[in-house]
């Protein structure tokens, strides 16, 4: 979790902030790390053109994270490209993927199903419990908390923009904070509700996709990733440029800022894995 929230941070930071009208962009996001003792502050450069969306990703030794960076790709068959520099290869999540893994975990559930019917009653409990722990997503997944937004009307100055306070509740308790400017306030914001409402709708098929594999991915995707981060974005009507997230106890656990944003002409290539990378399969074990 500790650099899968960033990531989906500076992500949505970029999609938000995206036309392809425009030439590229270039932007620096500023995210800490408050689980760590102390806490670790880095920064992430990303870039920003039409409907792709490119992020570096630094190398963690507490995460086990390895260099590399991460590509959202939008469009009639967007994606997810995460690439590994450190093992010279990158996988790709897109719908078509999602759906064949969930088929086959039913169908692997489903043949588990039938071979239990010959297996004598007084044994059947014992291989039902070891089925369990050996495919974790067969547990019916626990009922997620609802979800509300909240406009505080509180108002401050972070970045050089105005912005207005908003608080993400799970039942009651608050989770996310979001410092929110108004979009005629970010330059080239033409169009961008639309790209990030292709994004947020992606995670979200992503999700319906492969929620039963949880157990097996260690939450659903690579990294234990939490796409609820996306819920209320598309209710926020502007830019948020500061994030901040709360544990179960209240205690601050990340935080991502923009700091700046540059225009440059982007190379086509920077959106695709080096030349030579090997593609790997998610939730293979490798």
């Amino acid at each position: 979790m500790k650099i899968i929230r960033p990531l989906l941070i500076a992500l949505m930071l970029a999609a938000l902030v995206t036309t392809p009208s425009l030439a590229g962009v270039v932007y620096e996001i500023e995210t800490t790390d408050h689980e760590q003792s102390p806490p670790k502050t880095e920064s992430i450069e990303m870039a920003a053109e039409g409907r792709h969306l490119k992020m570096g990703i630094p190398s963690n030794s507490e995460s086990g994270t390895k260099d590399g960076f991460a590509v959202f790709k939008g469009g009639d068959d967007p994606k997810m490209v995460i690439v590994d520099n450190e093992r010279q290869s990158y996988y790709v999540m897109d719908r078509t993927q999602a759906q064949a893994i969930a088929g086959q975990v039913n169908s692997a559930m489903s043949q588990m199903q039938e071979a239990l019917k010959n297996i004598p009653e007084d044994k059947r409990a014992m291989v039902e419990q070891m089925m369990k722990q050996r495919m974790p997503q067969q547990e019916q997944a626990p009922e997620q908390p609802k979800s509300t937004l909240r406009k505080t009307g509180e108002k401050a100055t972070h970045s050089g923009f105005p912005c207005v306070k908003y608080e993400v509740l799970n039942d009651g308790r608050k989770v996310r904070e979001l410092w929110v400017t108004d979009w005629k306030n970010i330059e080239g914001s033409d169009g961008v509700a639309d790209t990030f409402e292709e994004m947020a709708s992606f995670f979200r098929e992503l999700m319906d996709s492969v929620s039963s594999l949880a157990g097996a991915a260690g939450g659903g995707l690579p990294g234990g990733t939490n796409l609820d981060f996306f819920e209320h974005m598309k209710d926020l009507g502007g830019f948020p440029v500061v994030t901040r997230e709360f544990g179960d106890d209240g205690s601050l656990e990340g935080e991502s800022t923009l700091r700046s944003a540059r225009r440059q002409t982007i190379d086509p290539d920077a959106f695709e894995p080096p030349s030579g990378y090997k593609r790997q399969e998610m939730f293979s074990g490798q």
